[in-house]
């Protein structure tokens, strides 16, 4: 035990170190006492080398036995740490707040995209309207400054924004069409619901503190989250549908007919027919597994003759029989319908004059007409969300106005009545 040194301050007093130097004598180290509650306490305050004086040892212990007469502010060393400990924790909390609000968009939303590469089947489509819409925008803005007005002018931007819809022929390198289009409110939508999914990641994991701009409750935010009727409402006849098929075969579009044919009378989407495996197609029982849907669920499809004929052809000329059954022009996975197609519409004048791109015939025409063929001949609501994948069934219901009801029956019935029909029932109901 070290001999204890009295100062000239009442209650300080030091020891000397065996061990260690301060200016090549032996280091003192100070302490105080005091009395609290009866009783005597003994606190070590520091060392000379930390800076450590009889002086400030001495005011140190005045400070406390007097906070100790008055009740207030720290009563002990200990809690006098604790007290600064707790207020450099609190800035360095404020600091790290401030650094969190401050750092740029970019650096969480490249975050939440590295996620969504494992988490999501979609993250192509985010990473893409990132890079293409969002980035350009507020990218480089502060977190903080990101506003739902702000938002609000983005928004209306992007329904402003022209992009190019570039149409090249086969070869790599010549341009045969150069035009610009508007965004559709459907993608506008996306956009920013991709900023709301990024910023409640980014919340949830901590990396800002805050509220999200677009947040998910209120009608206001339905309301600026709302998408303009955009769905497609053009379907082909089926006399449409022959020309087509007839045209693609006659202009030798194999491929395009093949694709169209799968589409317009299985009801598959685009990306369900360029997922197809020759191990998906069972001509046995005329059945096409169609695996990993937009549903999330596996379904069958029903394979008819004429869609047998083009696939079992397929299948003979593929060196593959396991591989997919439709390749791009390399011979890989096809990814989109060949332009040939639009060509093809072009060609029959399918959208000449349209200008409602509701009523343009596209690659989805093909698969909508499925749906809207099978609504007209009576089919069963349910029926047709099965047979088309839909996950919801007010998906379906797009179709139900083609179906044939009791309300439109009783309409054209009410129509053969005559005058003189109605007049004699209303005498029979009064007598």
């Amino acid at each position: 035990m070290a001999d204890w040194s009295k100062t000239r301050f009442p209650g300080v007093r030091y020891w000397v170190s065996e061990t260690r130097k301060h200016k090549g004598k032996p280091e003192r180290c100070f302490v105080i006492r005091y009395k609290r509650h009866g009783k005597s306490i003994t606190e070590t305050v520091g060392w000379q080398g930390e800076g450590i004086t009889p002086e400030y040892s001495a005011q140190l212990r005045g400070q406390i036995t007097s906070n100790i007469k008055t009740g207030g502010g720290f009563q002990s060393l200990k809690e006098k740490r604790e007290l600064e400990e707790t207020r450099r924790q609190n800035k360095a909390d404020e600091r790290a707040a401030l650094e969190k609000e401050n750092t740029p968009f970019d650096v969480i939303a490249i975050q939440y995209l590295e996620w969504a590469k494992t988490s999501k089947k979609s993250w192509k489509d985010d990473q893409s309207r990132y890079n293409h819409h969002i980035k350009p925008t507020i990218g480089q803005t502060p977190i903080k400054d990101i506003s739902i007005i702000g938002l609000e002018n983005l928004k209306k931007n992007l329904q402003k924004k022209k992009i190019k819809n570039v149409i090249r022929t086969r070869s790599k390198t010549k341009l045969i069409a150069h035009k610009e289009k508007t965004l559709s409110p459907a993608t506008v939508k996306h956009i920013i619901v991709l900023i709301r999914q990024i910023f409640n990641w980014a919340i949830n994991r901590g990396l800002f503190i805050g509220e999200n701009p677009v947040r998910q409750t209120g009608k206001a935010d339905k309301k600026f989250l709302k998408t303009p009727d955009n769905k497609r409402i053009r379907f082909l006849s089926r006399e449409e549908a022959k020309v087509l098929l007839d045209h693609l075969i006659e202009k030798k579009r194999y491929l395009v007919h093949d694709i169209s044919l799968t589409s317009l009378y299985a009801g598959l989407r685009m990306s369900e027919i360029f997922r197809l495996k020759f191990s998906d197609l069972d001509f046995k029982h005329d059945l096409i597994s169609v695996k990993d849907p937009k549903s999330g669920e596996s379904r069958a499809s029903y394979m008819t003759q004429p869609i047998k004929k083009a696939l079992k052809r397929r299948y003979q000329e593929s060196e593959s029989k396991t591989g997919f059954v439709f390749l791009n022009t390399k011979g890989g996975q096809i990814k989109e319908m060949p332009n040939t197609f639009d060509r093809a519409v072009k060609e029959l004048g399918f959208n000449k004059g349209v200008t409602d791109r509701r009523d343009k015939c596209v690659a989805h025409t093909l698969r909508h007409s499925f749906g809207s063929w099978l609504a007209i001949a009576g089919t069963p609501l349910p029926g047709i969300q099965k047979l088309m994948g839909h996950k919801k069934i007010e998906t379906t219901l797009i179709y139900a106005h083609l179906s044939p009801s009791i309300e439109k029956q009783a309409v054209v019935d009410l129509a053969k009545w005559s005058p003189a029909d109605v007049i004699e029932m209303e005498t029979r109901k009064k007598k």
